[in-house]
């Protein structure tokens, strides 16, 4: 079975739903508790790969 090369397979999907999971709540920790300089960097990065990877996401043709 062939599939359409703008869906996303189970992987990328799998990985596409972490990526967004880790940046909410990482989000919804900075704004329950005081400046946090760690908190600030995970977020920042988490913010980062996830950006990373829709990027070549759609550069590949991906329909996100």
């Amino acid at each position: 079975m062939s599939q359409n090369s703008e869906t996303l397979t189970p992987f990328q999907e799998n990985e596409l739903k972490w990526l967004r999971q880790q940046v909410n709540q990482l989000q919804d920790n900075k704004y329950k508790t005081t400046k946090d300089a760690n908190l600030e960097r995970n977020l920042w990065t988490a913010r980062g790969e996830l950006n990373v990877f829709v990027k070549n996401l759609r550069k590949a043709g991906k329909k996100i």
